[in-house]
């Protein structure tokens, strides 16, 4: 799931309009009206004992519900993964996933299914049991909303400056953990862009396509728990500054509200966090992340000093260490978003 915002290392992105009304279509609704079908896409990769706690909260009503589906997309050994699932859950369905990274595995898994509604949970998630029901009530209720978003609550203590995990407790950000949308929107959108090859940024790319076409709703009781994860080293902090780099160079400096200011801002507002907050938690280990943190938000602010000539300081400030970062910089290369050619 894409966690990174506008500027590397923040906890949460900036929001935009959520539709909280039931829609204006709401009186006229009729209450014997059918639930909508629902594909339910949960990607994964070598976890098969959070797969399996995620699967446990959910399937009993899905197997109740023959209008619901369950696709596993395995960017892993799906074989695997299928002989070791199918004594516990015979009727979800393991399919290979492309090896392309999250967006790729996600788009994969939607395409499987035929449900109107798609539903996306990550394999670490613990969702509530009627979350499905959630979901499908509210989408049969609000015909004229497209997409809902659900809750997110963080479990577990941080403990470390690496320390991170998704949170959406009131609405406003659309991670991919947790949220659904109607498959003609999602059509329409062509998906997850899958030019994003790493967990980051992917959702907050298609929560900028869709608040140009539609509201949202946000749902508090279709909720999921969230582990807290540990992503140290600054492979890792580089994946997440590249594709910040590839959104702003698809969607434009302005569009997206970022600026070289912004980025230096971020630095204080990390080391002011680092220093103080965490401090006063007990979060005491992993330090040198805030360095990695400080020095990605450095880059990009020089990046957007001289975004002219990003192309050439991409891969000078962003080394490439694998085929994901290759992939971004050829888009930076290749690729000249409309309006961008000049600037």
């Amino acid at each position: 799931m894409g966690r990174l915002p506008g500027k590397l290392g923040e906890g949460r992105a900036r929001s935009f309009r959520i539709d909280y009304s039931l829609g204006p279509h709401m009186g006229e609704m009729d209450p014997g009206m059918t639930l909508p079908s629902v594909t339910i896409v949960i990607p994964t990769k070598d976890r098969l004992d959070a797969l399996r706690e995620c699967l446990g909260r959910i399937t009993p009503f899905v197997d109740a519900h023959p209008e619901c589906e369950i696709f596993v997309s395995d960017d892993g050994d799906a074989s695997a993964t299928r002989a070791a699932l199918a004594k516990q859950f015979p009727t979800v369905q393991v399919v290979q996933g492309p090896h392309c990274g999250p967006a790729a595995n996600r788009n994969y898994g939607a395409k499987q299914g035929k449900g109107a509604l798609i539903v996306f949970l990550d394999d670490d998630c613990i969702p509530e049991t009627n979350i499905i029901e959630v979901y499908q009530s509210a989408a049969r209720d609000n015909p004229s909303i497209d997409v809902f978003e659900g809750r997110i609550t963080m479990q577990g203590k941080m403990s470390s400056f690496a320390d991170t995990a998704p949170e959406n407790e009131t609405g406003g950000f659309l991670w991919s953990c947790n949220f659904a949308v109607r498959r003609t929107l999602f059509d329409r959108l062509n998906g997850f862009d899958e030019r994003y090859p790493f967990a980051a940024m992917e959702d907050v790319d298609l929560r900028l396509r869709i608040k140009t076409l539609t509201s949202m709703k946000f749902l508090p009781d279709a909720r999921v728990w969230h582990p807290v994860q540990r992503r140290t080293g600054w492979r890792t902090v580089k994946h997440g500054a590249l594709s910040v780099l590839l959104y702003l160079h698809l969607h434009g400096r302005e569009k997206t509200g970022n600026s070289a200011g912004s980025f230096l801002r971020s630095i204080l507002r990390i080391l002011y966090k680092g220093a103080l907050r965490y401090s006063k938690e007990g979060r005491f280990k992993d330090p040198g992340h805030l360095g990695y943190l400080s020095r990605a938000n450095l880059q990009l602010a020089l990046m957007m000093l001289g975004w002219r000539y990003r192309r050439t300081l991409a891969p000078v400030l962003f080394r490439p260490c694998c085929k994901g970062c290759e992939s971004i910089l050829a888009v930076l290369g290749t690729e000249r978003p409309p309006g961008w050619s000049r600037t």
